[in-house]
């Protein structure tokens, strides 16, 4: 079996909809920017502040290594993963890649109130995120389904959705 890898930008479920994905297969969860935490013993914005992005995306990519060597894993990434395509490559080496889509909307919702524990939205405009979040689009098209997430989505319709898709592509 494979594993099932979450991707897409900030705020846009993968943590909450990446356990019940677990859940409901049996599956281990991890979240590699709580293993970064956990491996560093500070938060991320610390991180950011103490040593800078691109330290932080080499423990990124450090980490996404080490959860790819699992198995019967749902790995929720960060949102930044994808922007070294070597991360992706070994996250699909053992698993399916999905990206949750909200609409921009939907994101800055979610967001509104997370700069303190954000580092990328620090000091940032809504216009400066939605640039990011635009910049990134072709980044999170490098995964094998895309989800549509609106605002009527829950975490375990999403869930139920990705679970459909993976157990018809491992029957295959």
């Amino acid at each position: 079996m494979k594993n099932i890898v979450l991707t897409g930008f900030m705020a846009s479920g993968k943590t909450e909809v990446g356990k019940a994905v677990a859940k409901l297969c049996g599956f281990s969860f991890v979240d590699t920017d709580q293993l970064i935490i956990e491996r560093e013993g500070k938060s991320i914005n610390r991180i950011f502040e103490d040593n800078g992005e691109e330290y932080f995306r080499n423990l990124e990519s450090e980490t996404v290594k080490y959860a790819s060597k699992l198995s019967n894993t749902v790995i929720a990434t960060g949102g930044g993963v994808v922007l070294r395509t070597e991360n992706i490559e070994y996250l699909r080496e053992s698993g399916i890649v999905f990206c949750l889509e909200p609409s921009f909307e939907i994101i800055s919702e979610r967001i509104k109130d997370a700069a303190k524990s954000r580092p990328l939205l620090k000091g940032q405009s809504l216009e400066q995120i939605k640039a990011r979040y635009d910049a990134r689009k072709p980044f999170y098209n490098n995964c094998d389904y895309k989800i549509t997430i609106n605002e009527k989505s829950t975490p375990i319709e999403t869930a139920k959705q990705i679970v459909s898709i993976y157990n018809i592509k491992n029957t295959q």
